[in-house]
């Protein structure tokens, strides 16, 4: 279950900017979990080229997509913004 609360959502949306932290954390649990870019793009059921935008922060990922690439990974959003 993915905990949500006022001091996490508001980093996401409307305070400190943290798409850089979210888009480099993305990217190093792809690593870690030893993904391809095109398997995590399917899994997330988003095209490839999205995902590498969203890992070069190129395009900021919206709030659904970081709240279901928590729950597909067991991750909080706590644990992706910091």
């Amino acid at each position: 279950m993915i905990e949500l609360n006022e001091k996490n959502l508001s980093l996401i949306v409307g305070g400190d900017n943290v798409y850089p932290v979210v888009c480099e954390n993305m990217k190093n649990i792809r690593h870690q979990k030893k993904i391809t870019q095109q398997r995590m793009a399917m899994d997330m059921m988003i095209d490839q080229s999205t995902l590498s935008k969203y890992e070069s922060c190129r395009r900021n990922p919206d709030l659904n997509y970081i709240m279901q690439f928590c729950s597909t990974y067991g991750l909080t959003v706590e644990d992706l913004i910091t």
